[in-house]
């Protein structure tokens, strides 16, 4: 049962009110903080004032009602479920938990974030886990599990892969003492498998995905199947074992077209551009890359970014008509979009384009040098920015700026490196 401290800290920092204005003409703060720390019982009276003051009752006559909601809550809190329906459902339990005290509040409190990150809010994410920081000495082993799986996957999406890591071997940490369920442990090896796949850790990142994928099968679930022969095959192209990328990424299209997953379709055709990208073959990468152009129901911040590896690849391939019409394409989709700051690197990428067709050099080195190659390693994309510093090596030697050519050459060397160590 949660105690009543920790419901009243948990309804206190939700409404942004401070200790000494829900404890003036009450108690002392110090008790108060004695409280929900539960260093101390408050008498009944108390209780009644403080839950008065937050506008909240203790009464518990629905808890069985919501708890039932919350567990059909979170098993459709994933990525192919309907966003109508996950915040359909949130409400209607947000409603009654504002009005009850509920044993389910810590748990409902911690599964926000991971509602807050499906549905695009980081910002929401951030702000409740900065809430819940101050209840976390009172969370029970299983409470505890989600709060660091969670927080492992809001710094994974923060592109903090090394503290998301660290989280979630936290959350594997506590599931020494706590028995998951089969789905659950498969999750958390799904993350650690992404995680380390981030961090290059493709040998680590391939045994993860593998004990994952056998748990997923064992559950039917082909969706999940579908996304861990994805990671699969992003490790095996990092190791350039390109025969076992191209058989996972052609198992995990196959599972997501039996189950008419858009979303895996789409990532999984881009992907296979990648690979092929990577392997130098440009036709098969355009071809891969038009696919998910091509495709309505691709979200145009994701046709901003394909669009900028289609013009490398047309650029390569010396199309350089096709790469002009894609640039204009890519640069319009662009500007449609509302939120443009996490997409700047696309526009910068096609902008360098531009200016190379134009032989605009005067515009392309300033361009790679302040905004692009700064942007590219501040947000991790490594294997970008060795690509376009080699690029702007290329050009210096071509016209014969050897000093800056093996400056910029030694710059993609070094992050060979640093990629290889990470």
């Amino acid at each position: 049962m949660i105690a009543i401290g920790t419901y009243i800290k948990i309804q206190r920092t939700k409404q942004k009110m401070t200790l000494g204005e829900l404890s003036e003409g009450i108690v002392s703060l110090s008790y108060l903080s004695k409280i929900e720390n539960q260093k101390t019982e408050p008498n009944e009276d108390i209780i009644k004032k403080l839950c008065h003051r937050l506008r909240i009752t203790i009464d518990q006559s629905q808890d069985e009602k919501i708890g039932e909601l919350c567990k059909n809550w979170y098993e459709i809190l994933d990525e192919s479920s309907d966003k109508e329906d996950m915040e359909q459902a949130y409400r209607e339990i947000q409603t009654l938990m504002d009005k009850n005290y509920s044993n389910h509040l810590i748990m409902f409190e911690i599964h926000k974030i991971k509602y807050f990150l499906l549905i695009d809010r980081k910002d929401l994410a951030a702000n409740k886990i900065s809430q819940l920081k101050e209840a976390v000495s009172t969370f029970s082993v299983d409470e505890q599990y989600y709060w660091y799986l969670f927080n492992g996957r809001y710094s994974f999406l923060e592109k903090n892969y090394y503290h998301s890591m660290y989280q979630y071997k936290r959350a594997e940490k506590v599931t020494e003492s706590y028995r998951l369920s089969e789905k659950t442990e498969a999750d958390l090896k799904y993350y650690i498998a992404m995680t380390h796949s981030k961090l290059r850790n493709s040998l680590e990142a391939i045994e993860y995905a593998s004990e994952a994928l056998k748990m997923y099968m064992e559950q039917y679930s082909f969706l999940h199947c579908a996304r861990v022969h994805n990671i699969l095959g992003i490790c095996y192209c990092h190791i350039k074992l390109y025969d076992k990328a191209i058989k996972n990424f052609t198992l995990g299209l196959q599972l997501a077209e039996t189950v008419s997953d858009k979303t895996v379709i789409q990532t999984i055709h881009q992907d296979f551009g990648y690979l092929y990208a990577s392997k130098g073959d440009s036709a098969q990468a355009i071809k891969y890359y038009k696919m998910v152009l091509n495709n309505p129901d691709v979200p145009a911040a994701i046709k901003v970014e394909v669009t900028s590896s289609l013009v490398r690849e047309y650029y390569l391939s010396n199309y350089y008509d096709e790469a002009e019409e894609y640039i204009n394409y890519g640069l319009k989709t662009f500007f449609d979009l509302k939120d443009k700051e996490p997409y700047l690197v696309y526009k910068y990428i096609l902008r360098s384009y531009i200016y190379l067709l134009d032989e605009q050099f005067d515009h392309f080195e300033p361009l790679l040098i302040n905004d692009l190659l700064p942007l590219l390693k501040q947000e991790k994309y490594y294997g970008q920015f060795i690509f376009y510093s080699e690029l702007l090596a290329k050009h210096y030697e071509s016209n014969a700026n050897y000093k800056d050519a093996a400056k910029y050459y030694k710059q993609a060397s070094q992050m060979y490196k640093h990629v290889a160590h990470i």
